[in-house]
């Protein structure tokens, strides 16, 4: 197992009504296992790049677990935050909102599998980029084409006097939701 990890495997296997043996195989945290140290909030925004408001905005909102804190008030983060941030970082890359990740993570947290859900919410957003990947290159094409007409209209009017460009804007075809 890497030292930068936070998780092992756990085997509980009962002996008798008394006596359980545990083999830790199974990816869950261990309680009370320490292989990485406690941070501060900066600490851990410095490790996962992000600022100490985005760490309480995530706890706010219920993606980062609020973590214990000192006589003093100052947060403690148990060392397996820097992989609970990271993975919200790289939701939030691949087009999830903090408000879906909170939906999902809850479930996650609470012993739940949300697979499906998480694969289902993935499809929505192909589903949507493959939507407005579509509405550009509508948009592109009709750049192209407005381009080509101004590059005629151009041809032959000197510099310094109107071409009527933007004018010529008026007698385009209407595209949805434009006058």
């Amino acid at each position: 197992m890497r030292a930068d990890r936070f998780f092992i495997w756990r085997i509980v296997y009962p002996i008798s009504p008394l006596l359980t043996l545990r083999i830790y195989l199974t990816l869950e945290s261990v309680p009370g296992l320490k292989l990485g140290k406690v941070m501060k909030s900066g600490e851990l925004a410095q490790q996962c790049g992000v600022s100490t408001d985005t760490l309480r905005h995530y706890e706010r909102i219920g993606v980062l677990a609020r973590p214990p804190r000192t006589a003093a008030g100052y947060r403690r983060y148990p060392p397996e935050a820097a992989a609970r941030v990271q993975l919200v970082r790289r939701a939030l890359g691949v087009g999830c909102t903090l408000e879906e990740l909170a939906r999902i993570l809850g479930v996650r947290d609470r012993g739940g599998a949300p697979c499906r859900q998480v694969r289902s919410l993935a499809a929505d957003k192909l589903q949507e980029v493959e939507r407005q990947i579509a509405d550009l290159s509508r948009l592109r094409d009709r750049l192209r084409a407005l381009l080509a007409d101004w590059d005629h209209r151009l041809t032959g009017v000197p510099e310094g006097v109107r071409a009527g460009l933007l004018e010529a804007l008026t007698e385009l075809p209407s595209e949805k939701g434009a006058l």
